[in-house]
């Protein structure tokens, strides 16, 4: 690389100077919708960068590639955490293929280990970036639409931020009913959500059988409105066709991660070799408790053994959150039920 690169945390007031690479990247959002983002989301996320430069001056400084880290706080088998969601991951083309990528991302997730978050996601636009990071599919996207009877339901249009606010607790409480990890739908989450839907021209209706809600849907875009979401009581809805693979995930911290991991049946102790070619402290012999109330996983060693039980760190996030990877025959309950609908 020619000149001086620099790997960096932008500061609050210089966020937007990552916009010009995400509008070089991601053509298909619009300048209205980047407008609520650098406002919004940018509040409190993290934008790790690459920087080229070849004098001394700010104005000569470029944001070459970046990965822009937004949390939200995930309610996970009965805990909360602040997660990140890993959104904005781009390079200029003339950078691309050539390690900056790899850079950014190793350096994000020993951030992540550091500060002892259980794991991270994203959306991928293509799965092969990531699963060579231990990025592994975790949750598949549903896709459901109101039968005849959910036709008939009454419609109230959400007007403002204070009313998409007050929509949290129910919504709460409908995925606590289905889902065992999810992200907390608190007053800002939904006052925010109002922001990103109207940046986009969307309309967003509650749904009442009579007096009582429900369920919600939203359509958005300002040409060809799809629908954003749909949440309501499986009475009223049908499934249009199978889900797919939508989000995919990865353990940063192993031990605050297998805190979370509980035994239906009776403790068991089992010696894991663990493969993580980015984090070491995640890579190498465990020694492994599991009981009715959580876990301890404990490191004996940095070399695996070729006759012990392996797994790698992307395999393992997927058995651990419910995803099929490996028999669950330990009866296992950690994160069976995922549900992550972010866009940003």
């Amino acid at each position: 690389m020619e000149g001086q690169a620099e790997l960096r945390y932008l500061g609050q007031k210089e966020k937007d100077r990552s916009r010009k690479l995400w509008e070089q990247c991601f053509k298909e959002d619009s300048s209205r919708f980047l407008d609520y983002y650098y406002k919004e989301k940018c509040k409190d996320n993290q934008i790790l960068v690459l920087e080229h430069f070849n004098g001394y001056g700010d104005s000569e400084r470029e944001v070459i590639s970046m990965v822009q880290r937004n949390p939200y706080p995930v309610f996970w088998e009965g805990r909360e955490y602040l997660l990140d969601y890993i959104v904005g991951v781009a390079t200029e083309p003339q950078w691309r293929h050539q390690g900056c990528m790899r850079t950014l991302l190793n350096h994000m997730l020993a951030d992540q280990n550091r500060e002892q978050m259980p794991f991270t996601f994203l959306m991928p636009a293509d799965p092969a970036i990531y699963q060579p990071f231990g990025f592994s599919y975790v949750y598949q996207q549903p896709d459901f639409c109101l039968n005849g009877k959910g036709e008939l339901l009454r419609r109230e249009r959400v007007r403002g931020e204070a009313q998409a606010a007050e929509t949290g607790a129910w919504l709460n409480r409908w995925l606590e009913n289905r889902y065992s990890a999810f992200a907390l739908r608190t007053p800002a989450y939904m006052a925010r959500l109002w922001k990103e839907i109207e940046s986009e021209y969307g309309k967003w209706d509650l749904l009442y059988d009579g007096e009582e809600m429900v369920g919600m849907e939203c359509f958005w875009g300002k040409e060809k409105p799809q629908r954003r979401f749909l949440y309501a009581e499986e009475a009223y809805l049908e499934k249009v066709c199978e889900t797919r693979p939508a989000i995919m995930a990865r353990i940063v911290n192993l031990n605050e991660f297998m805190g979370n991991v509980r035994l239906k049946g009776k403790e068991q102790r089992v010696e894991i070799g663990i493969v993580d070619e980015q984090i070491p402290e995640n890579h190498g012999l465990f020694s492994w408790k599991i009981t009715q109330g959580g876990s301890e996983i404990r490191k004996i060693g940095s070399e695996i053994p070729k006759e012990a039980w392996t797994i790698s760190i992307g395999d393992l996030t997927q058995w651990m959150l419910g995803y099929g990877c490996q028999p669950n025959s330990w009866g296992i309950t950690a994160g069976s039920r995922i549900f992550l609908d972010e866009i940003v």
